[in-house]
């Protein structure tokens, strides 16, 4: 798709859309020390009519890494896919809360194994219940459909790439963008990053849009960034910084890659890390 968000009008008037999936992504927070129900009881709960329930942690980690929600491997991803009714030809509407990005974070899933048919729901979950549509406790099934993954390695930055700039060994901008209220929950980091946090990039009060033009480009020049360099993003688990990276593509940066791995990798390898700078 052209745009990263669909509107809640134009989801309402596509429901019953054949080529369309609908994921609800809400998750619990992974690797932070926040008290918050499952997403699949938030999902049973009440949902988006026709919408499936993905944890970007629970059902599309990488199963080798259980201390970090790095991106299932090509065949467990492309297998939860095809399970779910998303194929090649499928166009995924991701939502969530408005207020954690688990969306981006499945977008930036589905553009690194190269399925570009994805949006999110502009506002999420309460910018539909808002504008007056109904939820629903009904789980739907569809029939297996085929997901070829295609790797597009640009679009993820290996704990190896994030050392080459801890350790001034490239020229990469690396980008720390973990979301302030669990930012705030840290007092280290991993050298040579620039702060630029997921919580300005995509603003809570706007359900989780991306930033007006204006201020967007203000954080980016603040920060001293080049848009055409290798730019890498990290947070905490890889939600942030997913919701970084849609809105770093969106602002014209040319090579952008999420670190799944970040800041819970990071510290579980007990790799070298400096002193938060504020």
């Amino acid at each position: 798709m052209s745009s990263p968000f669909v509107d809640v009008a134009w989801l309402a008037g596509h429901l019953d859309d054949p080529r369309i999936r609908i994921v609800d992504t809400r998750s619990k927070p992974h690797g932070a020390a926040v008290v918050a129900p499952e997403g699949r009881e938030q999902y049973a709960a009440g949902h988006i009519p026709g919408a499936i329930h993905l944890d970007y942690a629970e059902d599309l980690h990488d199963l080798a890494t259980p201390y970090a929600a790095r991106v299932a491997p090509p065949q467990r991803f492309a297998d939860v896919m095809s399970e779910n009714g998303i194929g090649d030809g499928t166009l995924v509407i991701a939502y969530d809360e408005g207020n954690v990005p688990y969306g981006a974070r499945l977008v930036w899933m589905l553009r690194y194994y190269g399925h570009d048919d994805v949006a999110i729901l502009a506002g999420g979950l309460p910018a539909w219940t808002a504008a007056g549509h109904a939820l629903t406790t009904d789980v739907p099934r569809f029939p297996r459909a085929a997901f070829t993954p295609r790797v597009r390695p640009e679009l993820r930055a290996s704990r190896e790439d994030v050392v080459a700039v801890a350790e001034g060994r490239s020229q990469a901008q690396f980008l720390e963008t973990q979301r302030d209220g669990t930012y705030a929950q840290r007092d280290r980091d991993i050298p040579n990053n620039i702060r630029l946090s997921a919580s300005d990039l995509l603003e809570d009060a706007r359900g989780g849009r991306i930033a007006e033009r204006a201020k967007l480009e203000t954080l980016i020049a603040d920060a001293g960034l080049d848009k055409t360099k290798r730019t890498i993003v990290s947070c905490g688990s890889g939600v942030g910084a997913s919701g970084a990276y849609i809105a770093l593509c969106e602002a014209g940066f040319t090579d952008v890659g999420v670190y799944d791995g970040s800041w819970m990798e990071w510290e579980h390898d007990r790799l070298p890390t400096v002193p938060k700078k504020s």
